[in-house]
């Protein structure tokens, strides 16, 4: 029968679990984003229906589509980039090549009043 070890190869022992406070404390540093994120997405649907002048089913499969866009490509892309190995480190060469075209479409947005 194996031995089955608590430490690996490197002796050390592996870390502790993080406590109730601890899991806490972690969530609270992504508060602010996560509600501002959705701030943002459910006034998106209220202007879509008001201002814009949309449907509420089109208003809303605009973003499911989005949300369903998010759902597909997440994944992929970060498993590409967890197995992406330069000696600038994993995700660099990513970031780095995804700059020219966030330059271009956003540069190119057209924000004047008409």
């Amino acid at each position: 029968m194996a031995h089955l070890s608590t430490s690996d190869s490197s002796g050390k022992s592996p870390p502790e679990p993080f406590s109730l406070g601890g899991k806490v404390a972690f969530g609270m540093g992504d508060m602010g984003a996560g509600l501002t994120a959705n701030l943002i997405a459910f006034s998106f649907l209220i202007f879509l229906t008001s201002a814009a002048g949309m449907r509420p089913g089109v208003a809303g499969l605009v973003l499911a589509v989005g949300k369903v866009w998010d759902a597909v490509n997440d994944p992929i892309v970060g498993y590409l980039s967890d197995r992406t190995e330069t000696r600038w480190g994993r995700r660099y060469p990513w970031s780095g090549r995804s700059h020219p075209l966030r330059h271009n479409v956003f540069s190119h947005v057209d924000c004047s009043r008409h």
